[in-house]
């Protein structure tokens, strides 16, 4: 009797200890590598991890951080694919997470088993679960340019104009889509500089690509470089060889882009808006004809009252006082900034520019200058610093726009400028005479 009362209470036991373990629910983890045969050094290898369950995940499971010995590792970006399996009979429901590995050198690259915990449905906590390790093994790369299934490689041109001149612009895109390679590996266009143009290389566009679930697929890299032409004539763009390396045969490739011409014309003669000679005139005008005389006769004292008394070189002090007086009155003038402005024509920057718009308008901005000013009045102006500022640069268009409207600016600003009369009323004599011819 006492046997049978034993047995019953194992199996009891047995029983109780079988039901708790049937209410905790499942987790697996899984680990596979893209490819199970050898890789060259420089490939791209996905490595998948499967979280599995029998019930729900109640929070997102905490990934491991991978972090492997030479080997540049990017761990998953947060979105996962979904999946359904059947575990021994129990309906089985996870997410796939893909790890991007890259190894950098030969020899065996053991991946260590990966622990991954989650909340569960009905679970009484946080469970645990770790995938088996792995090993891969990685061989020596077999050339230069980045390591890839496939590479394909582009490029496009576009113009500043339909017809090139001197100064303008041309722009050399070069895109190229890696298969199963990460984009911060594939290797920039060389977009050397070329005989009879300036370069001016802009930053590179780089970004992976997947499937849309979360999947690596690969990467893409879009070189661009603007080229300024600095002479007429034909001018070409040479070809470009883009060397990469088959991962899956090992051996090197190269794909090659071919040459572009371009035919550049002179730039055109633009006459000077300046007006020169009429400035110069303004300025004699406004020398008296006695002045040289004057001048004449102040020199002669100066000298004398270098040689003579003392009060003549007190004379002579203030006349140089007054020379510099006028001189750094002169330089501070508009016209004299106007004029700076006119030497400077065709050189790159704006500071003889702004110099002369103080001067000229009272204002320390071209939008200051130009307020109350209607749309197309401004227009000009927004598209000069446009051409100035805006990227790329274009300081031949921003000069000839300069050279265009900093004429009608002036006039304006002077206009505005110009002190009203004293009175606002008419000469009296002539209100009484128009009265009597009417009456």
């Amino acid at each position: 009797m006492r046997r049978l009362a034993a047995l019953l209470a194992s199996a009891w036991l047995l029983a109780a200890a079988w039901t708790a373990q049937a209410a905790e629910p499942l987790l697996r983890v899984r680990a596979s590598l893209g490819q199970t045969s050898d890789v060259m050094a420089g490939a791209t290898v996905t490595l998948r991890l499967d979280v599995l369950t029998s019930t729900w995940f109640a929070d997102p499971p905490a990934l491991p951080d991978l972090r492997l010995p030479r080997t540049l590792v990017t761990p998953p970006s947060g979105r996962a694919e979904i999946l359904h399996e059947q575990d021994n009979g129990v309906a089985m429901n996870g997410l796939r997470y893909t790890y991007v590995i890259t190894p950098q050198a030969a020899g065996p690259l053991d991946i260590p088993a990966l622990t991954v915990s989650a909340r569960l449905g009905q679970a009484s906590g946080p469970l645990s679960a770790s995938s088996a390790p792995l090993r891969l093994a990685v061989r020596e790369a077999a050339g230069p340019g980045v390591a890839a299934q496939a590479l394909q490689a582009t490029q496009a041109f576009e113009t500043s104009a339909a017809s090139l001149t001197v100064g303008g612009r041309v722009t050399r895109s070069i895109t190229q889509r890696a298969q199963g390679a990460q984009a911060m590996l594939i290797k920039p266009a060389p977009l050397t500089d070329v005989p009879g143009f300036r370069r001016y290389a802009r930053e590179p566009e780089i970004r992976n690509l997947d499937d849309g679930r979360g999947g690596f697929v690969g990467g893409e890299r879009v070189d661009r470089a603007d080229y300024v032409a600095e002479r007429a004539g034909t001018l070409s763009l040479p070809a470009l060889r883009l060397a990469w390396v088959d991962g899956a045969s090992g051996k090197p490739a190269v794909i090659e882009l071919p040459a572009q011409s371009f035919e550049i014309a002179p730039a055109p003669a633009a006459a000077s808006p300046f007006p020169i000679e009429e400035e110069l005139r303004q300025w004699v005008l406004h020398i008296p004809a006695g002045g040289l005389w004057a001048a004449a006769g102040l020199i002669a004292l100066a000298l004398a009252g270098w040689l003579g008394g003392p009060g003549l070189r007190r004379a002579a002090r203030a006349l140089g006082e007054r020379c510099r007086t006028w001189r750094a009155r002169w330089r501070a003038s508009e016209p004299w900034a106007w004029r700076q402005l006119r030497r400077e024509a065709g050189r790159s920057g704006l500071g003889s520019f702004y110099l002369w718009l103080r001067r000229a308008s009272g204002r320390a901005s071209l939008g200051q200058a130009q307020r109350g000013w209607s749309a197309p009045a401004r227009a000009p102006a927004l598209e000069m610093l446009r051409a100035d500022y805006g990227q790329p640069p274009d300081a031949a268009r921003g000069q000839a726009l300069l050279r265009q409207q900093a004429p009608r600016w002036r006039t304006r600003w002077r206009a505005a400028r110009r002190p009203a009369p004293r009175h606002g009323l008419g000469p009296l004599n002539d209100t009484i005479n128009h009265r009597g011819e009417t009456s």
